[in-house]
């Protein structure tokens, strides 16, 4: 069987938490010689609305998708959904709410940092910031800008992230939300990098269950940091829930220098299984 990508469809640009814009990100698919990419930004679609054209372009298949950020018991899960209406005004509602969530959060970790004297502002952020979405990633960027830290590492390990100084919990969004409001919008729907979630291989079984009771259709077997044991491992998850395979490289550009575009995805065999899916739809 030939194993080579044709499809990456776990893909982030400026509008997000990623480094390149749309129109990059969609070329540089192309120069890799992909069939398809998805382009799925953290919580927002702004980078979707004019695809068509670029995707006549570049001769690539652009797949409308999004990946939405939740909790579940202090631990973060995310959802994939392909092949969005996003035209759709209920679906746009559950963004701009999702969106002040993630403002109320960035508004308390700007507080802390002032208060340890690492003085941030809104500001500075959205000069960081290309799109809508302002990210840890952006806030890791502006304190090496500031001489803060060395390193994104540095940020996310002594202030941004679960152990850090600064970290604040998303208020919660849980994944059945997500799924519930992509099942309504008509999309497909995928759990994201579940070895992410946690090592409790019992405990992702579990999700899988009770999120499909809701609507999710796939799981994400091929990701970009999944060694052979781990794809077998999720293949008998998908094959078990009879799921659909999906993948990708999570490309974020720069702010991801150890991940290539392309380098994780669907083969031709997985793609055309997953087209079928989203066809149906």
């Amino acid at each position: 069987m030939d194993d080579k990508i044709v499809a990456d469809l776990h893909t982030h640009t400026e509008n997000s938490d990623g480094t390149y814009s749309v129109e990059e990100l969609i070329k540089a698919a192309k120069e890799k010689g992909l069939k398809s990419i998805g382009i799925t930004d953290h919580d927002i679609v702004n980078g979707l609305f004019n695809v068509e054209a670029l995707s006549k372009k570049y001769n690539i298949e652009i797949i409308k998708g999004i990946e939405m950020s939740c909790n579940l018991n202090g631990k973060d899960v995310h959802i994939l959904g392909y092949g969005l209406n996003i035209e759709d005004d209920d679906f746009k509602k559950e963004l701009i709410r999702i969106k002040k969530i993630r403002e109320e959060r960035n508004d308390k970790i700007i507080e802390k940092l002032n208060k340890l004297k690492l003085n941030v502002t809104l500001d500075e952020l959205k000069t960081i910031a290309k799109g809508d979405i302002i990210s840890k990633a952006h806030f890791a960027d502006l304190m090496i800008k500031k001489g803060y830290v060395y390193t994104k590492g540095d940020a996310f390990k002594n202030y941004l992230g679960k152990s850090g100084l600064v970290f604040v919990e998303k208020k919660n969004y849980k994944p059945i939300d997500a799924v519930k409001t992509l099942k309504a919008n008509g999309a497909l729907i995928s759990l994201a990098h579940p070895k992410l979630i946690g090592a409790n291989d019992n405990e992702i079984e579990k999700l899988i269950i009770d999120l499909k009771e809701f609507g999710l259709e796939g799981l994400e077997v091929n990701y970009y940091s999944f060694d052979k044991k781990d794809k077998e491992k999720y293949i008998k998850l998908a094959n078990k829930y009879n799921l659909i395979i999906t993948g990708g490289s999570d490309f974020h550009g720069e702010n991801r220098v150890n991940v290539t575009l392309g380098e994780t995805g669907l083969n031709e065999k997985e793609y055309l299984e997953f087209k079928k899916s989203l066809k149906n739809k």
